[in-house]
């Protein structure tokens, strides 16, 4: 079993405790009496389905009132129900359109001229960035409310600071972070709005966690809970308590002297959080402190409680369609099951789980960069893996070859789908890979080919060979932290160009990941491997991997894909191939020169029909113009490029600016001509850090981002002789119709392992096909 609880229990206590945190926005402005009228009916709805925690309902009537505010000219309302809207979508993940209404609500109150109000949109819009991890947005908000509010307005400037607090902790600063909510604090006090009071030290409290002063922590804790346990029970104060109840929980991770007594004020805690919302109707707030309770007494193994509390956390969800909050409580339930070996039970709750998840998974995955800050791998990553792990598993008992192969389809199909979830994260975009390219069975499509799939779990390594004949199951006796390691000394020592200290890894990755398959790759008559690979194992050129007499490139043509569903099976079309070349030569914005460039451009120039775009022609502009007016089957830029954690900072140097991905996608699916994807994409200089997997994964899915069938690019730096070498030579042996993307590529490495001067991989193999390698 891959390590799902221990890996995220701490996690997921300290996500769910911090975006309680950031999400538990006080309702302040006041709610006057309802007039007769259609507008404050739908409000009055509103902000009934809000206390319900049904914000979905909530959404829907708001946004009827908000139009007739509209219509009615009711500035004030207008604002009003913007803000709730806000609040509401992201109680449900929907960060983004919830900062579309703070824009919204923002600009009709710089037409009011209200101060106050302002204040509050600028403090609310500033936690949202917060929440999608855009903190110097976020700061530009708060540090302008805080300059409105001044000295005099207590409130506004109260809340911001417990906003820009937020931010602080996030960045991991945590003295500015305690002085900003000390400073709120004192002002909530002056104010007498008790919940912004009560808010401020919950704050506080999980600042001196953060920081690691546990005594402290302890008393502010005691103190926040003091404050919220006097209030009167709505919706702000369950999640309040429930705040405070998974800050308890972090503690007993934590000071291991007091993880009984934690554990107790915990439970004790989020029961009073239950009981609360269950009084009051709140759906939702009930659905987490059932399920958050859930999880203390899984954690402790006392698993017919914890499935008791899970049960009901799953009831209280369905009654609010709430699936951000149930799928959590199903794959609890999962896990359980599985701890009390009623297998078929956890399959169902697995399976239940991923289906919740994918119903929402474009608005959350994608939307909310607090995942990325608190980690995706281990906030969503374990569900799909947990679930591979339970149809791999099961496969052991199975007799029926049909049934046993519907099961491989099934754990190979679950990870696809994590596979497309990350893409989605990584690059921010819903839309990343919808409508792009065909799902289709690749390993039935192409004869001489397999599909790797390489699935490490905690306690071994899954591989699933897609043939033509079907899914072949290999386990290997290494668990994923021994093979991440492995990979990651491998990737260090092959950039090491004087020494051969790559090579016992390069065979021990070989033993594990290829050796095992060999029989049945001979048997097949296999010439083309595609790998499928996961995590670390991005970051490291297959084409290295040793048996003890060759490299893995010298028995096969290899590609990889970022997944089987993110790549369009079609082949190259030989005919008519046009190729737009960019570059520079000439050092740009403090980048070195690339003096082999105009070498590299020159052979590919003489192959194909082209047009060529350099130094100060290689701009945004003109490049956007060839384009628009050109079928261009391949792109080939040779130029600096760096691959990072954040899809943002992500960039290819062109003249006179740094060309973003999401600038790179809307270049290559402009014009008439691009109904079908360009061939291929080529990035003849482009890097990944060792040891940062979120790199590669945006390197491993620029050929999706971009629209592109394939790409070609490098893992690390190389000398550009090298790349000029390689270049020439793929496009010259692309130029054969029998020879695949994949095999030209081949050819082209071959080439310089038989050269003295390059034989070491680390010239050679940091070139990757990525996607289609027909």
């Amino acid at each position: 079993m891959r390590c799902e609880l221990k890996q995220i229990r701490v996690q997921k206590f300290i996500v769910a405790g911090f975006i309680i945190c950031l999400l538990c926005v006080c309702i302040v402005l006041p709610v006057h009496a309802l007039e007769a009228s259609r507008a404050d009916a739908k409000m009055e709805r509103m902000m009934l389905f809000m206390q319900k925690g049904d914000f979905r309902q909530a959404i829907v009537n708001g946004t009827e009132a908000g139009t007739l505010y509209a219509q009615d000219g009711k500035i004030g309302d207008q604002i009003r129900t913007l803000i709730y809207l806000s609040q509401s979508y992201q109680s449900i993940g929907q960060y983004r359109k919830g900062i579309e209404d703070l824009k919204a609500a923002l600009v009709l109150a710089e037409k009011t001229g209200d101060m106050a109000i302002k204040i509050s949109v600028l403090g609310r819009l500033g936690n949202a960035f917060v929440l999608v991890n855009k903190l110097g947005e976020a700061e530009n908000y708060l540090k302008e409310a805080l300059a409105l509010a001044g000295k005099e307005d207590y409130e506004g400037r109260a809340s911001s600071l417990n906003y820009l607090g937020n931010l602080y902790v996030l960045q991991k600063k945590y003295d500015e972070a305690l002085a900003t909510f000390r400073e709120g604090s004192a002002l909530s006090g002056k104010t007498g709005n008790r919940l912004l009071s009560a808010r401020s030290s919950a704050n506080i409290a999980q600042a001196l966690f953060q920081k690691g002063i546990f005594v402290d922590a302890e008393t502010e804790l005691k103190t926040a809970y003091e404050k919220y346990i006097a209030l009167d029970n709505s919706h702000d104060k369950a999640y309040g308590l429930i705040n405070i109840g998974m800050t308890y929980r972090q503690m007993a991770h934590v000071v291991k002297a007091g993880t009984d007594r934690f554990s107790s004020l915990a439970l004790k805690i989020l029961k009073e959080a239950s009981d609360i919302s269950l009084e009051i109707g709140d759906h939702l707030s009930a659905s987490y402190s059932l399920g958050y309770a859930g999880q203390i007494y899984e954690e402790t193994s006392q698993y017919q409680i914890a499935l008791s509390y899970t049960r009901r956390a799953i009831f209280e969800a369905q009654q609010v369609i709430a699936p951000e909050s149930l799928y959590l409580w199903q794959w609890q339930s999962g896990r359980i099951f599985r701890a009390l070996s009623r297998s078929e039970e956890a399959l169902s709750a697995y399976r239940s789980a991923v289906y919740t998840l994918q119903s929402i998974r474009n608005e959350l995955l994608a939307d909310c960069r607090v995942y990325n800050q608190l980690s995706f791998q281990d906030v969503v990553e374990p569900l799909y893996f947990g679930l591979a792990d339970i149809l791999l598993k099961s496969t052991d008992s199975i007799s029926d070859q049909a049934v046993a192969q519907a099961y491989l389809r099934e754990a190979r199909q679950t990870i696809e789908l994590l596979k497309t979830a990350e893409l989605q994260n990584y690059f921010q975009d819903a839309c990343v890979v919808a409508g792009k390219l065909k799902m289709k069975q690749l390993d039935v499509v192409s004869p001489g080919t397999a599909i790797v799939y390489v699935i490490p779990l905690n306690d071994r390594l899954e591989l699933l060979l897609g043939l033509n004949t079907g899914i072949r199951r290999f386990t290997v006796d290494v668990g994923s932290k021994v093979f991440t390691e492995e990979v990651r000394v491998f990737r260090k020592r092959l950039e090491k160009r004087t020494t051969r200290q790559y090579l016992p890894h390069a065979q021990r990755l070989y033993d594990w990941m290829v050796r095992p398959l060999e029989p049945e790759l001979l048997s097949s008559k296999i010439d083309t491997l595609v790998f499928v690979p996961h995590g670390a194992l991005r970051t490291i050129p297959m084409a290295a991997l040793h048996n003890g007499k060759e490299f893995l490139v010298q028995k096969f043509a290899m590609a990889t894909t970022p997944g089987l569903s993110l790549t369009d099976p079609s082949p190259i079309r030989r005919e008519g191939i046009k190729v737009l070349l960019g570059g520079l030569t000439e050092s740009v914005q403090g980048f070195p020169a690339l003096i082999n460039v105009p070498t590299e451009l020159k052979s590919i120039q003489e192959l194909y029909t082209n047009r060529l775009l350099l130094n100060s022609d290689f701009r945004v502009p003109l490049i956007r113009q060839e384009l628009e007016h050109t079928p261009y089957s391949i792109v080939h830029i040779a130029s600096h490029g760096e691959f990072f954690e954040n899809s943002g900072n992500t960039y290819i140097l062109t003249w006179d600016e740094k060309l973003t991905m999401d600038q790179l996608e809307k270049l290559m699916m402009i014009g008439k001509f691009r109904k079908d994807p360009v061939e291929l994409l080529t990035m003849s200089a482009c890097v990944t850090a060792a040891g940062d997997d979120r790199a590669a994964l945006g390197l491993a899915g620029v050929a999706v981002k971009a629209g592109a069938r394939s790409a070609l690019a490098t893992l690390w730096y190389i000398n550009d002789h090298t790349g000029y070498e390689i270049a020439t030579e793929f496009y010259r042996q692309l130029q054969d119709p029998s020879f695949s993307k994949a095999k030209a590529l081949q050819q082209a490495q071959l080439q310089l392992i038989e050269s003295w001067r390059f034989e070491h991989p680390g010239y050679w193999a940091p070139f990757l096909l990525i996607g289609n390698w027909l």
